[in-house]
């Protein structure tokens, strides 16, 4: 099973998972970007060093965003790991201070829910497969993990804790596999039929007979069984939509 990534933010009836979280110097917790400046979290620790912090600047950090940035200086700074420069919670991701070296980076930095798009994409430069069998494969693992999450279509109001993530194939009459793959994420607590209903909509498929058939093992699942209970199906495998004749 794949190892999931990123951290929660521990600001209350928030609970984002943020691969890039910001960690207050003030009161040592880990928040997302929208929580990570100290009145945000409406920190604790800050109030108590309010009139040191007012009285001496040199505490607060320089924005190396100078173009849009309306603070200029933050008590939290973050390195970006492409440029080398500091800026503020605000503009700590590539995309959000024009980063000049940001087409060496290929994944988004930001966690965006895909649940609003139309149309699923099919997934691509997932590096898993080329890397089993090595000293890499858990590292390839991660990524592939990572990448995933990112770019998931799902239903809306799932938590993350309830969130299975799977790449979808679709084969033709012919029981010719598309390589395609869609990126999705079902509900575990669903029967997996009901997720068979739900990709085929998305995906927008005529109706027809179907089966859910595990890549790995070549093995059809059972619809009435929760996703949950379904032992050979883990994140980031791969399922196969295919029609019974």
């Amino acid at each position: 099973m794949v190892e999931l990534l990123g951290t929660h933010c521990e600001y209350p009836q928030c609970n984002t998972l943020d691969f890039l979280p910001v960690h207050c110097i003030y009161c040592s917790k880990t928040f997302c970007k929208r929580h990570g400046s100290a009145p945000d979290h409406s920190c604790i620790s800050l109030q108590q060093t309010d009139s040191i912090t007012s009285s001496n600047s040199s505490s607060f950090l320089p924005c190396a965003y100078t173009q849009g940035c309306k603070s200029q200086k933050s008590p939290i700074s973050f390195t970006c790991p492409l440029c080398l420069k500091n800026f503020c919670v605000e503009h700590r991701h590539f995309d959000d201070h024009e980063c000049s070296h940001r087409s060496q980076q290929q994944p988004s930095t930001h966690y965006t829910s895909q649940t609003n798009k139309n149309e699923p994409k099919a997934a691509s430069n997932y590096p898993t497969e080329k890397f089993i069998g090595t000293k890499n494969e858990a590292l390839a693992n991660k990524v592939t993990m990572m990448k995933l999450k990112q770019t998931a279509k799902g239903p809306t109001g799932v938590p993350m804790e309830n969130r299975l993530h799977v790449f979808v194939q679709i084969a033709d009459d012919d029981d010719n596999e598309n390589k395609k793959r869609y990126p999705f994420y079902l509900s575990k607590l669903w029967p997996l039929g009901k997720g068979l209903d739900y990709l085929t909509k998305e995906l927008k498929l005529l109706p027809a007979n179907r089966i859910i058939i595990l890549e790995r093992d070549q093995i059809p699942l059972d619809l009435s069984t929760t996703i949950s209970d379904l032992k050979d199906l883990h994140d980031a495998d791969v399922i196969i939509l295919k029609k019974v004749k």
